[in-house]
């Protein structure tokens, strides 16, 4: 009891830190949360995987490119679906718990590698985050990244400076999952290479690597069972991705001067100041870019350096990334990024603390301004697509429809409707295949917005139907409305 009650009173700042960020995740979770078609398809996955023993081999299919990724994500989400007896909520809930457990694990490694000063102020910039907070605030696999990416620049920490051979597992474990979350993790190969390259005892490394190697064979298992059963269709489109992106083509000058944009990105929107492109961004980007390499040039510590390589090689791979970057493709430098500029912050001390807490108080401002718009203001769909699923199913009940199909038209472009999919099915009606709308009796288009003249959208599903007639429709206030079309 004495060392609880001294634990607490030690860590008492990281407690309430910590409790903030679990009300800033968790408040108004359920009524926020969006159920769109990436989180109806990863649900039906889950469901037919708990329900149905169907296991899946292959993850979520990229936004990006035409491949997959593993599986991982599902099996991590399945038992949080079945504890809220398989409302969605479950894995948002799962999603939201790995976001707070993020802010403790980050004060700890950062205290590891610094001190508590930088890992406190770094706790607390990432509990009030808005980039970090809202991206923890739904299921989808590429939000569990930064504590993924915690333990890769831990276990780097550790087998790099520390010379602690044994925690190159633990990186390989933390390498395969992140591969699983989100390719993105690829663009931290360059650093990982740079590492290896300058490493003194290449050959102590090589003798550990047989564990880590089958770890992330194991990991990765069900993903290469796919690939070999396929005729390797996922490398083969992620090379072919690669290739017609333009990644070849080349200019320095080009480069040189996307590092600009790139770093706006990285560091600014990071911080919680916009997605696009501001003054304000680019030069809070600046004065964090500059104290760090301000800091570079003062004898830094080993763990500042190879933090420093971490963020800054990435960002230099980023560069040759020709699509738009979003918040959701950085989780995997989070960590790098939040504990950087807590670095710099930390610096400013005495008669001079005031240079630190000005930057912070703004901070919080803007972050807390951004998180309090959409907590209070944004409104999720998933007890409107429970009540529209609710009310599809009663008329098929009411018809005795043996086969039915779903249409959705909306700004999503989730034109296969997975998420009203995954309600109905759970009600004992499962829809045909995405790719068979001709066979439908009855084929429902769901819309938020008053249709005219359903038949007629140019849209391949609806297509798919002709020659077909609207039989019914259903126009509500309090969910989507609903459109019936049946053959002719």
């Amino acid at each position: 009891m004495a060392k609880v009650i001294f634990w607490l009173y030690r860590y008492w700042p990281l407690l309430i830190l910590t409790l903030l960020a679990g009300f800033l995740r968790f408040y108004r979770l359920e009524t926020n949360l969006q159920f769109l078609g990436d989180q109806g398809r990863d649900a039906l996955i889950i469901k037919r995987l708990l329900i149905d023993h169907d296991l899946p081999f292959i993850g979520p299919i990229t936004s990006v490119g035409n491949f997959y990724l593993g599986p991982l994500y599902y099996y991590l989400m399945a038992p949080f679906l079945w504890l809220f007896n398989f409302n969605p909520v479950g894995p948002a809930f799962a999603t939201a718990l790995i976001g707070v457990l993020t802010v403790p694990a980050l004060y700890f490694v950062t205290q590891a590698m610094f001190s508590s000063r930088v890992a406190l102020i770094a706790a607390f910039l990432y509990a009030f985050g808005s980039v970090p907070v809202l991206q923890t605030r739904g299921a989808w696999n590429p939000n569990p990244m930064p504590i993924v990416a915690l333990g890769i620049i831990f276990s780097l920490y550790h087998l790099i400076i520390k010379r602690h051979y044994h925690w190159l597992s633990v990186l390989t474990i933390c390498l395969a999952v992140a591969l699983q979350l989100h390719y993105i993790i690829l663009f931290l190969a360059p650093f990982l290479l740079w590492q290896f390259i300058r490493y003194p005892q290449k050959s102590r490394v090589v003798r550990y690597l047989w564990l880590p190697l089958v770890i992330f064979l194991v990991l990765n298992l069900p993903l290469i069972l796919f690939e070999i059963k396929n005729n390797f269709v996922n490398s083969k489109g992620l090379l072919y991705y690669f290739r017609s992106s333009g990644y070849v083509e080349f200019s320095l000058w080009q480069k040189i001067k996307d590092i600009t944009g790139r770093s706006e990105t990285v560091i600014g929107m990071v911080l919680g100041f916009g997605e696009h492109y501001s003054l304000l961004r680019a030069w809070v980007t600046r004065l964090i870019g500059a104290g760090i390499i301000i800091l570079l040039f003062k004898r830094p510590a080993r763990s500042t350096i190879l933090l420093t390589q971490y963020l800054f090689i990435s960002l230099l791979a980023l560069v040759f990334y020709r699509g738009s970057v979003y918040p959701h493709y950085l989780g995997f430098l989070y960590p790098a990024v939040f504990m950087l500029t807590a670095l710099v912050l930390s610096k400013f001390t005495g008669k001079y603390l005031i240079l630190a807490v000005l930057p912070v108080l703004f901070f919080l401002t803007t972050n807390l301004a951004s998180i309090k718009t959409d907590l209070l203001t944004n409104h999720g769909n998933l007890k409107s697509s429970v009540i529209t699923a609710d009310r599809i199913n009663q008329d098929i009940d009411k018809h005795g429809y043996p086969d039915f199909n779903l249409v959705l038209i909306d700004d999503t472009h989730d034109y296969r409707a997975m998420g009203f999919r995954y309600f109905l099915e759970l009600q004992g009606k499962k829809a045909l295949g995405v790719d068979n709308y001709k066979a439908a009796q009855a084929v429902y288009v769901i819309s938020p917005y008053p249709q005219v003249d359903v038949t007629n959208i140019p849209v391949w599903e609806i297509k798919s139907t002709w020659p077909s007639r609207e039989t019914e429709k259903w126009e509500f206030k309090d969910s989507e409305n609903i459109y019936k079309i049946e053959p002719l």
